[in-house]
């Protein structure tokens, strides 16, 4: 056997397959790792952009609540407006009725004063009545001679 022939009676059967064996079991071994590489690269892509998107919605989600934050100060300038307008229109409407209870005063106290002139006025247009009745008698009536002592 000199030659570099292999004598197949001298090759043990098992030991092929263990070699066999151990040959598929790196090159399983060295595809298994290549997938696993390859999806953790994946797993990294996909988280890398996961987060981006989380920051692009934190963002979104802070620039949204700094709007909200304004328009929610605006409302509350708006309602602390309508508390005074309220206040204010509740003054206004005092006010209102003061007037008005100073207008009916000042109308009673000028009911008063010309129901006062009518019975005033009433008590003159008798009397001057009274006088006219006392002149026609006056003139009507013959005249009087004096009569001399």
């Amino acid at each position: 056997m000199a030659d570099g022939s292999i004598d197949l009676k001298s090759i043990n059967l098992n030991t092929v397959i263990s070699v066999a064996g151990f040959l598929g079991t790196f090159v399983l071994v060295g595809i298994a790792w290549g997938t696993t590489q390859s999806r953790v690269g994946d797993l990294e892509d996909w988280r890398t952009q996961h987060e981006t998107a989380h920051r692009d919605l934190v963002a979104d989600m802070r620039s949204n609540f700094a709007a909200l934050s304004e328009r929610i100060k605006g409302i509350d300038t708006t309602l602390f407006k309508m508390t005074e307008f309220e206040y204010r229109l509740a003054q206004v409407e005092k006010e209102y009725e003061t007037t008005d209870n100073r207008i009916s005063r000042v109308t009673e106290s000028y009911s008063n004063q010309f129901a006062d002139m009518r019975t005033q006025l009433s008590a003159i247009s008798t009397q001057i009545a009274l006088t006219n009745q006392t002149l026609q008698r006056m003139e009507n009536s013959p005249p009087r001679v004096p009569s001399q002592p």
